[in-house]
């Protein structure tokens, strides 16, 4: 037993045995060779000491007999020196080698032959040391002696030390191999307590006997034992209650399986989940019962499965469903004709790698249905809507058009010698008159801002002056009440806004009109501030690209009037709302006003609210957006743009000047001639912009009006010739002709060489200062003209050009620019307006079909819709240039979906121009 437990191949201690007597053994042994080999060394330096002790001796002895050729005494000296012992032979032979005399050698054999070097190779079963050494006399040699050395005793040494030392290496052995066998077990007395616990860990048996501890290693180990043995019984008790857990998690889940199994059954929609390779995983009856899908599908492909389905979608790809990687909604139309909306969504796992997709199959054909039933009663009441807005439209232009000729006869009867209570009657009436029509006015705006008809427009604005305008109509008001009105602009307000100053006038109006009205003693007082926008606030109407240097204008308008009862003020801004019904017994009003400026506010990109009380006054503070406008494109004019070319003239009083006008247009170009002769001025035309620069070369004048956009050389083109041209032919001063209104293009007229901007349709007032100012011929005190957008959409037709107008115009009084036509009709002969109507005719028609042929060619409109805005608002068309501005930079599709309007606007605008007649018949 021992023996087994102590071979090597059986237990570590026998391993480690075996190798430590190895060990030994090696070490053992080297010991005993080089112990033996150190002895030999030894040994054999002292025979060669010997042998070289002996040589001299000899040679002293021999040298003597030798020379006087004593054999006997040569051979008594062999004799003797043999006996002494330590040498087994002697021989002596002369100098011719002859030998003369042997000891302990047979003469009967040959002399070995000496060593080179010593040996214990056994000759003649001895070991021996054969040395020969030459005998000489005072140099002379006389012969040799030959003698061999015994060497038996150290042989015989050796053969005992490594007897002896193998002997005490067989006994360190076997001393070593009892003392590492017991300590061995005194070692490894606790490892066999360890194999024993381990196996019954092995075993099963996690709880085994604790092991003995201590300081050193195997007492480290035990406690390492113990502490493992320990952990791993709380692990097991960790893992068996998990395992419990998870049984009964198991459990609860195959519960929530049955459960979701029995909803996803139940439910009245399909439910699909389509694993990683295409195959349905799961799918639910509603969605087999929606598709009328036979037997099975799960396991099935999908695109299989539909395919093969009863009722498959008939407007799908079935192989491309299961290539669908993002969430995705679709809608199908299955073979029986039902809509079904499918949501594809993808099932990712815990790492986010797609493991299958999710498909909701729901049948939406009711509520498909009933969305376009609703979508075509919503059409229904938008289309009553529309009905209701063009009703209220047409009824306050049909009363319109009475009123102006009430308002006119009243105005004509009022100028009348009437006796004091007939003019005060006419009087009355005539206030009445003006009541109603403001009250068609403010229903008019209603319906065109319901209609979405108010377009916005934009032109430089001085506002210091707009405010001053709105208090001075008011002042006469105010001051009847005892009222003081008065404005404040902050300091951060720029001098001039490029907005609307149309609809922020009607504003200002209505705002300071309620305050005067309202207030009986007091002050009111129009404060303006200039606030930061926020950058990512882009406003709707003026800044729909949100320019840079866009921001927001704040006005403040406070009286100290009857102020607002604090309930009233949520509906203060409704339609037909006032704050209680005694201010309409007591001031009168529709209620109508605060509601247009809502609105406005709101198109012109900010708000409106109040601040009030009863008794204390009321403050409402309005925003609009607005930007920085160019000062210099202000000029000083008479508010009146209504005036005649002869007294238009006459205020700019210009010399007689020789005047190029430069137009594509015919008609322009006649309209511009008749404004400039009328005013006493020389006029040659030009229809492009390469023949007004030939002209500018050939010919001399004082002034050149240049259009901006012409088919091949533009005026900008042209003008930039022109200024290449050599002094003083490169020097003559060039004033832009554009039917742009916003402004913009004014920098880059300027940056080609144009010295002023004149917009389109022209008023001689403008035109002419603008002249003056160029020529800077201005007389001291002249009003210079401020170059604002004309306003053409909200002018009073006068009774007796209503006259003239066909019962089919009546329909939109906005169809003709009145101010524009009566200029025209002023400055132009019988003969020259019917050339302008007959081209307007031709080339009106031909610039409406090649719109409506590049709209369709999907090709660029907007030199054409440009062409067609400059010749209708020249001539006074105002709905048909307008129009044609929208359309200048709308999309091909708006263009053919306004055609018909387009052509009946033409017709209709063609057929109230051809009613008018020149002044100079």
């Amino acid at each position: 037993m021992i023996l087994a437990r102590l071979a090597p191949w059986k237990t570590l201690r026998g391993r480690m045995l075996a190798a430590a007597m190895a060990v030994e053994a090696i070490m053992l042994t080297l010991l005993v060779a080089n112990s033996v080999r150190l002895l030999y060394g030894s040994l054999a330096e002292q025979a060669k000491l010997h042998a070289g002790q002996v040589a001299p001796v000899l040679n002293a002895a021999l040298v003597a007999p030798l020379a006087q050729r004593d054999h006997a005494t040569l051979q008594a000296v062999l004799d003797e020196s043999r006996s002494t012992g330590g040498i087994l032979y002697l021989a002596v032979s002369d100098s011719n080698g002859r030998l003369v005399a042997i000891s302990g050698w047979p003469r009967d054999r040959a002399l070995p032959d000496p060593d080179p070097a010593l040996t214990l190779d056994v000759k003649d079963g001895l070991a021996r040391y054969d040395v020969a050494v030459p005998v000489s006399l005072a140099g002379q040699k006389l012969g040799a002696v030959q003698f061999g050395l015994d060497l038996a005793h150290i042989v015989q040494a050796r053969r005992d030390l490594l007897t002896q030392g193998i002997a005490i290496a067989l006994s360190e052995l076997l001393l070593s191999a009892g003392l590492l066998t017991l300590l061995g077990l005194w070692l490894t007395r606790h490892l066999a307590a360890l194999a024993r616990a381990s196996a019954r860990v092995a075993a099963g048996d996690y709880s085994p006997p604790r092991l003995a501890e201590g300081d050193d290693d195997i007492g480290r180990l035990g406690a390492a034992f113990n502490t493992m043995s320990h952990a791993i019984k709380e692990r097991v008790d960790q893992l068996t209650v998990a395992l419990d857990e998870q049984e009964a998690l198991a459990h609860d889940m195959e519960q929530e399986r049955a459960r979701l199994s029995a909803l996803l059954s139940a439910m009245d929609f399909g439910v699909l989940f389509v694993d990683g390779d295409g195959r349905i995983a799961y799918a639910n009856p509603a969605f087999s019962c929606l598709f009328a899908i036979a037997g099975e599908p799960v396991g099935r492909r999908l695109d299989e499965t539909l395919a093969d389905a009863g009722n498959a979608p008939r407007d799908t790809d079935h192989a491309t469903l299961s290539a669908v990687d993002a969430d995705e909604r679709r809608e199908m139309t299955l073979t029986d004709g039902r809509i079904v909306g499918w949501h594809n969504v993808p099932v990712c796992n815990a790492a986010g790698a797609a493991i299958g997709k999710l498909w909701l199959c729901i049948d939406v054909t009711e509520p498909r249905r009933a969305a376009e039933q609703l979508f075509l009663a919503k059409e229904e009441a938008e289309a009553a809507s529309r009905s209701k807005t063009e009703f209220l439209a047409t009824v306050s232009h049909e009363l319109r058009t009475p009123m102006n000729g009430v308002l006119g006869n009243l105005a004509l009867l009022a100028d009348a010698p009437l006796p004091a209570e007939e003019k005060r009657l006419a009087d009355v009436a005539r206030h009445s008159a003006e009541v109603l029509l403001r009250l068609l006015d403010d229903i008019l705006d209603l319906s065109k801002l319901d209609a979405r008809r108010i377009e916005l427009e934009e032109a430089d604005c001085a506002l210091s002056r707009l405010i001053d305008g709105v208090l001075e109509v008011l002042r006469p008001n105010a001051t009847d009440k005892g009222l003081a009105l008065s404005a404040r602009l902050m300091p951060s307000v720029p001098e001039v806004i490029v907005t609307d100053p149309t609809r922020l006038r009607q504003i200002l109006l209505n705002l300071v009109g309620n305050a005067v009205k309202f207030t009986e003693d007091g002050h009111i007082a129009v404060r303006v501030r200039r606030l930061d926008r926020d950058p990512d606030d882009h406003a709707p109407a003026l800044n729909p690209c949100g320019h840079p240097e866009s921001f927001l204008l704040e006005f403040e308008v406070e009286d100290t009037g009857i102020g607002i009862a604090t309930g009233a003020v949520p509906s203060l801004f409704d339609r037909f709302t006032q704050a209680d019904s005694s201010i309409t017994r007591r001031y009168g009003g529709t209620g109508l006003g605060l509601a247009i400026c809502r609105d406005l506010c709101l198109l012109m990109g900010g708000g409106i609210a109040v601040d009030t009380a009863p008794g204390r006054g009321s403050v409402f503070r309005f925003t609009i957006v607005a930007r920085p406008g160019d000062p210099s494109a202000l000029r000083r004019v008479d508010p009146g743009h209504g005036m005649g070319v002869g007294e238009a003239a006459r205020v700019a009083a210009l010399p007689p000047l020789r005047i190029l006008a430069v137009d594509d247009i015919e008609v322009n170009r006649d309209i511009v001639r008749g404004i400039l002769e009328r005013a006493g001025h020389s006029v040659a035309l030009a229809a492009s912009g390469g023949e007004a620069v030939r002209m500018v070369r050939e010919r001399s004048f004082d002034l050149v009006l240049m259009d901006i956009q012409m088919p091949g050389m533009d005026g900008l083109t042209a003008t930039r010739r022109v200024r290449g041209l050599p002094d003083p032919k490169g020097r003559v001063p060039i004033l832009a002709l554009t039917a742009h209104a916003s402004g913009s293009s004014r920098p880059e007229c300027l940056s080609a060489g144009m010295n002023g901007f004149v917009t389109k349709p022209l008023r001689p007032t403008l035109l002419f200062a603008e002249m003056a100012a160029v020529l800077a011929a201005a007389p001291a005190g002249t009003p210079i003209p401020e170059p604002a957008a004309p306003e053409i959409a909200m002018t009073d037709t006068p009774v007796t050009a209503m006259s003239n107008i066909p019962d089919a115009d009546l329909l939109d009084v906005d169809l003709l620019d009145e101010e524009q036509l009566s200029l025209l009709l002023e400055v132009l002969t019988a003969e020259d307006w019917s050339a302008s109507v007959a081209g307007f005719t031709d080339n009106g028609r031909k610039t409406i079909d090649g719109m409506i042929a590049q709209a369709r060619a999907g090709e660029p409109h907007d030199r054409t819709a440009h062409t067609l805005k400059g010749t209708s608002l020249n001539l006074g068309a105002a709905a048909l240039g307008r129009l044609a501005k929208e359309l200048e930079q709308a999309p091909s599709a708006a263009v053919l979906e306004q055609e018909d309007r387009l052509r009946g606007l033409f017709d209709r605008s063609l057929a109230a121009l051809r009613g008018r007649k020149p002044v100079n018949v």
